[in-house]
């Protein structure tokens, strides 16, 4: 395998994206959260009111106009092969539609499928719902949808009240290179730097323990974001707990890829090794710029030759994409977990969202054990609790259809 970087950005991981466009859409972010807490504070709004479903109904009406009128003059089309879904996410909730005869297509763009969708869900079967990946009723409460994206908020809504008793990571938002070099002097090391919105771990640093890979975690987070944060760092592998209604559904646990040496081989021949005996949907272990500058943070570079029975992590990200170990846990996992969640799905008020944790065993008492949950995602992939590597299939499309049920 060559060492040779892969001119895609390595720091976006498996989902690369114009830097510049990010920057803008994160600038935009943080924009739109600034004026909306303002007008917010001036008007007094409540999330909960009747009137902010109205809107919701009102904006979902002008989005279907929209499309539609997109669609007479060519700029929208619409595909309806499954195949051709975005995302794994996106064909579960298209094959469980068919299954309940809900009619379900996909819109392109200039001829391009996009992650965009519509179905005739109502009584009539006539009119049709447009959704992004996800199709999540209007009439539920979802006020979070506003903001569960923003790690700095989500970090405060779970901590405000101690009652809440949600553990989360110490996080300090970041807005310039003095404020980061305060923070890191008063956080625990190692810590985490992560852009403020966005998800899939772009551009994100972890095991910082100095102020030189501070600089450079900073350097590589500005390429997408003015604001950021820092988190201090938890031990244990990373898990998904996805709640729909209020309900932990699914539990999926993703670890780093990792190896074990032997005293013989360097690192860049064990990579090689371990990806000739990969699992068929396990992808390779790529030697990139954020794999070098992932194992130099503990010490090492690819030509360093491990201790035997050393483990060494090789990412800070999860999955089968990135070569490593995942299941799906939700029967083993310990009885107080589903009674958090329930609480962390009330506070954020989102019909389907997920949670993104880190902790050593979830089997055990969550009460004895340092965790917390470190982000949240308001558009969470089902499919990975369908298509874990060990564990049952939970198929979540059926949960997030049955949020429909009132309305048919």
């Amino acid at each position: 395998m060559s060492e040779k970087t892969i001119r895609k950005c390595s720091a976006c991981g498996t989902s690369p994206i114009n830097h510049k466009l990010l920057f803008t859409i994160n600038l935009i972010d943080e924009i739109t959260e600034r004026l909306g807490n303002i007008l917010c504070n001036k008007f007094s709004c409540s999330p909960t009111t009747k009137k902010s479903k109205e809107w919701r109904n009102l904006a979902s009406l002008v989005e279907k106009i929209v499309f539609t009128s997109m669609s007479y003059v060519g700029i929208v089309g619409f595909n309806y092969d499954m195949e051709k879904a975005v995302t794994g996410r996106s064909k579960l909730i298209w094959e469980e539609a068919e299954k309940r005869g809900i009619a379900m297509s996909q819109l392109k763009m200039f001829g391009k499928p996009v992650e965009l969708y519509r179905a005739r869900i109502n009584d009539n079967r006539t009119s049709y719902f447009y959704f992004k990946s996800l199709p999540i009723p209007t009439h539920l409460e979802q006020s979070g949808y506003d903001w569960l994206d923003d790690k700095f908020i989500l970090f405060k809504k779970l901590t405000d009240n101690i009652q809440n008793n949600i553990p989360v990571p110490k996080t300090k938002k970041i807005l310039s290179w003095k404020n980061a070099v305060d923070s890191f002097r008063e956080l625990s090391k190692p810590i985490i730097l992560k852009p403020q919105h966005g998800s899939r771990g772009r551009h994100t640093t972890t095991n910082i323990n100095t102020e030189k890979e501070l600089r450079d975690a900073f350097d590589l987070g500005r390429e997408i974001t003015l604001s950021m944060i820092l988190q201090e760092h938890l031990h244990g592998s990373v898990y998904r707990a996805t709640v729909i209604n209020n309900e932990l559904v699914g539990f999926f646990r993703g670890d780093l890829p990792e190896i074990i040496g032997d005293g013989k081989k360097n690192i860049r021949e064990q990579i090689s090794d371990k990806n000739k005996i990969r699992h068929e949907r396990v992808s390779e272990i790529s030697i990139n710029d954020d794999l070098v500058n992932f194992i130099k943070r503990q010490g090492y570079t690819t030509e360093s030759i491990l201790s035997k029975n050393a483990t060494l992590a090789l990412s800070a990200k999860t999955g089968r994409m990135y070569g490593s170990y995942t299941r799906e846990m939700l029967p083993e996992v310990h009885p107080k977990m589903h009674a958090i969640f329930k609480k962390a799905g009330e506070i954020v008020s989102a019909p389907v969202v997920g949670f993104d944790l880190i902790i050593e065993d979830p089997t055990k008492d969550p009460d004895l054990q340092k965790w917390g949950i470190i982000e949240c995602n308001s558009l969470p992939f089902i499919d990975l609790h369908y298509f874990a590597l060990e564990g049952p299939k939970i198929n979540l499309a059926e949960n997030v259809w049955d949020l429909w049920e009132k309305t048919f």
